[in-house]
Parts: C-alpha cells; sequence; structure tokens
C-alpha cells in the first residue's frame, strides 16, 4: 500500500495473512506480558511498517473490502498456560542480583572494618616517657564504691602530663532480671548512675574505654553510654570484646597493648594465670589489662621470639564492699584498684627496660615527672 493512495485488496490481504501467520505462531493478540511482542506488533516488523501505518491499513481493509483480522487464529505456543494475569508495576524491592550486589559491597566495607579494628593503630603525639593507667571496675553506683580513691586516681592521671588512661568496664552495676532486687539495697539511683558515669567518661581524655558485662546490660534497645562517648565526641576508643592497640611513639618505637574486660582461662592459685594463657596461646603483647574477677593480679612474662617482655595487669576494683563475695566465701585480693605501665623510649632496645609496671598511679606519676623532667632537660635515662 503506498502512502496517500486507497489500499489495494492485494495488499490489504497481504497484511492481514502476515497478522495471521503471527498468531499462528503464538503472538498473542495484545502484548499481554511485558516484554512480549504481539501479533500486530510482530507483524509491524515484518511488513517494515509503522503501528501507526498498520493500524491505517487495517482500517481501510475493513472501510473498503469488510476484512479485518482474525483473534481466533491465535494457536497458543506448547506448554503455555491457560491464562495469564497481566503483571503488576516494580514494587521497589531489590532483585536478587541487586540484593547481592548491595550484600557484596557491605561485605566488602565491612571486611575492610573487621580487619582494620584487629589492630588499632594510635599515633603518639608526645615525646619522651609516656604511662598507661589502668582503672579497675568503678561501679560508680555501688555503696561499697570509694569515691575517694576513685577521685585521686583521675585527678592524678589528669594532672600529670603524658599519663593515658585506660578503662577495662563494669562502671555501674546496671542490675538486670533477678539482680533487679538488689536497686533496693543501693542509695544511687539508675538515672543518677548515668550521670556519674558521663562525669568519669568525661573527666579523663581516655585512650580506651571497654565494655564489661554490667556495662552491656539493658542495652537492648541501644547503648546509652555508646551514646554519650558518640556526643561527647570523645577521642579515645570505645569497645566491646577486647581491642588490641598498637602505641607508635615519635622515635619509631611501637607498644602493643591487648584490652579486655577479662581473657579466658583461670586459676586458684595464680589470678594472672589468664594473662600468661594469652601470651602463650594469643597475641606477645607487651601490655595487658583487664578486670572483671574484683582481684588483682600482676605477672611479667618473656619471650625469646619476637624478645618481648610482656606485662599482665589484672586491675582490682574500686567496689570495696562485695556482698556477692563474702557470700561465697571468696578471699580479699583487691590489692590494687588501679595499675601503671610506665614506657621510656630511650630503652626501646632493651625490653627489660623499656616498661615498668607500677602499682599505685601516685607512684607512677612520679616516676614519669621525674623521667619526663629529665628527658625535657635532654638527659639520658643512665644520668
Amino acid at each position: 500500500m503506498s502512502r496517500g493512495t486507497k489500499a489495494t485488496r492485494e495488499r490489504a490481504e497481504e497484511i492481514i495473512a502476515v497478522i495471521h501467520e503471527c498468531l499462528e505462531e503464538g503472538h498473542p493478540w495484545e502484548n499481554c506480558v511485558p516484554g512480549e511482542k504481539g501479533a500486530r506488533t510482530e507483524a509491524c516488523e515484518r511488513l517494515k511498517i509503522s503501528t501507526s501505518g498498520l493500524h491505517q491499513a487495517l482500517q481501510a481493509a475493513k472501510r473498503q473490502y469488510d476484512i479485518e483480522p482474525d483473534p481466533s487464529r491465535y494457536i497458543p505456543r506448547k506448554g503455555e498456560p491457560i491464562f495469564r494475569i497481566e503483571a503488576l508495576p516494580d514494587d521497589g524491592e531489590p532483585s536478587a542480583e541487586d540484593l547481592i550486589a548491595a550484600l557484596a559491597a557491605r561485605h566488602a566495607k565491612r571486611k575492610a572494618h573487621h580487619d582494620a579494628a584487629k589492630l588499632r593503630q594510635v599515633r603518639i603525639g608526645l615525646g619522651g616517657p609516656i604511662a598507661v593507667a589502668g582503672f579497675g571496675d568503678p561501679h560508680v553506683d555501688d555503696k561499697g564504691c570509694a569515691w575517694g580513691d576513685l577521685e585521686r586516681d583521675v585527678r592524678i592521671c589528669r594532672d600529670t602530663p603524658g599519663m593515658l588512661a585506660v578503662d577495662v568496664g563494669d562502671n555501674s552495676n546496671n542490675w538486670v532480671g533477678r539482680l533487679m532486687r538488689l536497686y533496693a539495697e543501693q542509695e544511687v539511683t539508675p538515672k543518677q548512675s548515668l550521670q556519674l558515669i558521663e562525669w568519669l567518661m568525661c573527666a579523663l581524655p581516655w585512650l580506651h574505654w571497654e565494655d564489661g558485662n554490667h556495662d552491656l546490660w539493658n542495652t537492648e534497645k541501644g547503648d546509652p553510654v555508646a551514646i554519650m562517648h558518640r556526643m561527647h565526641k570523645r577521642l579515645g576508643s570505645m569497645n566491646t570484646g577486647g581491642t588490641r592497640l598498637q602505641l607508635n611513639l615519635p622515635v619509631g618505637a611501637s607498644v602493643f597493648m591487648h584490652i579486655r574486660h577479662d581473657f579466658p582461662g583461670g586459676s586458684q592459685f595464680n589470678p594472672a594465670h589468664a594473662l600468661v594463657r594469652e601470651t602463650l596461646f594469643g597475641f606477645r603483647d607487651h601490655i595487658m589489662m583487664c578486670g572483671h574477677r574484683h582481684h588483682t593480679g600482676y605477672i611479667p612474662v618473656w619471650h625469646n621470639d619476637p624478645r618481648r617482655l610482656c606485662h599482665g595487669f589484672r586491675l582490682g576494683t574500686y567496689k570495696d564492699m562485695d556482698h556477692y563475695a563474702a557470700e561465697k566465701g571468696f578471699q580479699d585480693g583487691n590489692w590494687a584498684r588501679s595499675m601503671a605501665a610506665v614506657i621510656d623510649p630511650e630503652w626501646a632496645h632493651d625490653p627489660v627496660r623499656f616498661i615498668k609496671a607500677f602499682f599505685s598511679l601516685e607512684e607512677a606519676a612520679e616516676y614519669l615527672t621525674w623521667r619526663r623532667g629529665k628527658w625535657e632537660l635532654g638527659y639520658s635515662a643512665s644520668l
């Protein structure tokens, strides 16, 4: 059929024959399924005419010759269902391919985060000797908390240049379950407890703040202490389940630390046994610190490969009166609520002199101040 001329019967019959051919091949009269070609669409491609041209030709054939395609010539393909339901528009949910791509991208980010968290890098910007002070379980809301000692140790750490602070967890009782009955024996309310924790968190620029088992209770809808840490934009790290830090000193030496609320393993003969176990089966870090058991312990462990003296500190607690310990008949082993390790970069080549352990923050501060004074005057450690 030429444009602008009357359709011939032969051309009209040819067009209808092609449409019947498409119907008999299994192309439906309408485009019922998205992506599927109807008989008329397929006929347009075969006849190389536009959809509007086909429509005009069929109208002319009906008007001039009273002939038109017969949709009953449609023959369903073998195995085709006896009915078809019109597809719905996309509901916005990701396809399996889209979901897999998104999960793969998230996993790559999480894996990078997970690997970096295995050993956190800390750049120490202060030259000369420094110290790491570990605070045992504070339990700030317990009636047995020795607030005088806690305030004194906070003040010493705050006012001593070069002294870094580490919290090993259990900052409050935070009773849960059947233990909530103990709030009846407690003067500090849960609301006031959070106030005291916030005071402690902001009292020092903590190098690291570790969650203990008590801290993890009552956090089903979020950890309020973690929210405080984020809102106050604290300098140090906060974690649950143990953290390893690499302190990179200005002179080029590094100190490896491992901080946990507790290390696995125990012995009735040695409260620091879990720390020995860590150096045998775990990491041989220079400094290990933990708390949890309200017993103090310290042990140095020498290793030849690498040549390193590992210092294991089990910190005590600021909780003086412990009804649970009395009930179970535990002996009092809380002989140091806090301890410190003084790191002297001048002796980085000598594993024995590189780190000194102190069982009193006051003595550690005095020694650190003396060593920093000599360093600032340019004297060596041997003078």
